[in-house]
C-alpha cells in the first residue's frame, strides 16, 4: 500500500513541475490541463482534478487502490521560450505514450529543461532589428532608427538589470519607461531623431503586454474565466504603470511638444510585407525559436500583414478585419502545429507581431494624459477594436483546435485502455 502511494505522488509531483514549467514558457492553459489530465489517466489514475491559474497550480487524483494524493505550486511570472515549451510539450505526449517508470519521470524533465538557448546579445541584436522594421512601419525615418537602436538596448538593459531587483512590476514598468521616453526625448532634443511619437510607439512595443491580453481573453473565451478576469485586471494595472512612466517624461521634459500630428505615412504594401517578415523573425529569436524554424516565424507575420493589406481596404468594420487576420495567423499556427507535433503557441506568436496595436495604445494614452477626450477616443476605441479582434480571432481557431485535441486524447486514452485490456 505505502509503494503504491508513493507511486501516486512522484507521478503528481512530476506533473505539477512540468505544468509549472509549461506555463512559465509560455503554455496556453488548456493544453497544460490537458496535459495533465491525459498523462495522469495514461497511468491509470482517478477522478483527477486540475485547478489551474497563470499563478497557480493544484493537483489531485485516486490510484487504482483508492490511495488519494494531491500536490499545489505556485507559478512565478511567466517568460516566453518557445523552445523550452516545445521541448516540454514533446515531454508530455511521449510520457503519456510510453508511462515510463515513475521513478525516472524527473530526470526525463531535466532533461527536456535543457534546451540551447540564444546569448544575451543575440536576443539584442534581434530586438534591435525587430525594433527598427517597426519604426518604419508607424513612419519613422533613417534617422530615427539610431535613436530606436539606442533606447531598445537602454529598454533591455533595464529590463535585465530590474529582473532580479525585488522591485514590484508596477515600479519597474514605471521607472523602464519614464528612462526610455526621457531618453527619445533627448535624442528628438538634439536633432538625432525626428519623430517622437514613431520612436515612442516603437520601443513601447518592448514592455505592451500584447500577448498576454490576448491569453486573457482567449482564457475568458474558452472557459477559464477566472483566471482571464484576473490576467485582465493584472495587465489594465500594468499598462497604467507604463503609461504614468511615459506621462510623467513628456510633462517634465516637455515632450508633447514634439509629437508631430499629419497624416498617416503610408508604405508600399509589398515593403510592409517584408518588414513584417524580418521583424517577425527578429520576435522569433527574443521568443527563442531556434534558427532551423525562424522562417517559420518570418512566414507567419508576413502572411499576417497580406491579410491586412487585402481586407483594410475592402473591410471597412475595424473589428471584422482584425478577427480575420487573427485567424489567418492562428490557422497558420494551428496547421504547424499539427503537422510537426508542437504547441501552436510557437507558431502563432510571432504571427501576430503585426497585429499588435502599439500606435493606438500610444495615442489613446497620450490623450489621456493630455486631456484630449477626441484624441482618447478615436484612438482608445480602436485600439479595444483591434485587441478585441485579435482576440476573437485567435479564440476562434483554439477552440476548434482545443476540441479537436481533446478528442483525439480521448482517442488514444481510449485505444490505451483497450491495449491494456489485450494484455
Amino acid at each position: 500500500m505505502e509503494h503504491e502511494k508513493k507511486y501516486i505522488e512522484e507521478i503528481l509531483e512530476f506533473c505539477v513541475s512540468l505544468s509549472r514549467n509549461m506555463v512559465i514558457s509560455g503554455a496556453n492553459l488548456e493544453r497544460v490541463h490537458l496535459a495533465n489530465e491525459f498523462i495522469c489517466k495514461s497511468y491509470g489514475l482517478k477522478d483527477v482534478s486540475v485547478y489551474l491559474l497563470s499563478t497557480h497550480i493544484s493537483l489531485s487524483a485516486y490510484d487504482s487502490e483508492g490511495n488519494y494524493a494531491s500536490r499545489q505550486a505556485s507559478i512565478p511570472a511567466a517568460g516566453i521560450n518557445l523552445e523550452r515549451l516545445r521541448s516540454l510539450n514533446q515531454l508530455s505526449y511521449k510520457i503519456a505514450e510510453i508511462t515510463p517508470n515513475p521513478k525516472v519521470l524527473n530526470q526525463m524533465l531535466s532533461r527536456a529543461m535543457q534546451v540551447r538557448d540564444y546569448s544575451d546579445w543575440i536576443v539584442l541584436i534581434a530586438r534591435i532589428v525587430s525594433m527598427s522594421c517597426l519604426s518604419f512601419m508607424f513612419g519613422g525615418s533613417f534617422n530615427d532608427l539610431i535613436a530606436v537602436a539606442v533606447v531598445t538596448a537602454l529598454i533591455h538593459f533595464l529590463m535585465t538589470a530590474f529582473e532580479h531587483s525585488g522591485l514590484d512590476r508596477l515600479v519597474i514598468n514605471a521607472l523602464t519607461m519614464w528612462i526610455a521616453t526621457s531618453a527619445a526625448i533627448f535624442f528628438v532634443y538634439t536633432g538625432v531623431g525626428s519623430n517622437l511619437a514613431a520612436i515612442l510607439i516603437t520601443v513601447s512595443m518592448i514592455v505592451i503586454p500584447g500577448i498576454p491580453l490576448v491569453n486573457a481573453m482567449r482564457n475568458l473565451l474558452c472557459g477559464h474565466e477566472i483566471n482571464g478576469i484576473l490576467q485582465m485586471l493584472k495587465i489594465f494595472i500594468e499598462t497604467m504603470a507604463l503609461a504614468m512612466g511615459i506621462f510623467v517624461a513628456m510633462v517634465t521634459s516637455g515632450g508633447f511638444a514634439m509629437i508631430k500630428t499629419g497624416e498617416a505615412v503610408s508604405l508600399d504594401p509589398s515593403l510592409l510585407v517584408v518588414l513584417s517578415f524580418i521583424a517577425s523573425i527578429g520576435f522569433g529569436a527574443v521568443f527563442k525559436i531556434p534558427p532551423k524554424d525562424l522562417w517559420l516565424a518570418g512566414l507567419g507575420g508576413a502572411l499576417t500583414r497580406i491579410s491586412l493589406v487585402l481586407l483594410t481596404p475592402v473591410v471597412p468594420n475595424r473589428l471584422l478585419f482584425m478577427t480575420i487576420s487573427a485567424l489567418v495567423a492562428a490557422l497558420y499556427a494551428d496547421f504547424w502545429a499539427v503537422k510537426r507535433k508542437q504547441p501552436s503557441t510557437y507558431f502563432v506568436y510571432p504571427s501576430i507581431i503585426p497585429l499588435i496595436p502599439g500606435d493606438l495604445f500610444f495615442y489613446a494614452i497620450a490623450g489621456l494624459y493630455a486631456g484630449s477626450h477626441n484624441i482618447v477616443e478615436t484612438n482608445g476605441i480602436n485600439c479595444l477594436l483591434s485587441l478585441s479582434g485579435l482576440s476573437i480571432g485567435f479564440v476562434l481557431s483554439s477552440a476548434v483546435s482545443h476540441h479537436i485535441r481533446k478528442n483525439v486524447y480521448r482517442a488514444k486514452n481510449f485505444n490505451l485502455s483497450l491495449s491494456e485490456g489485450e494484455k
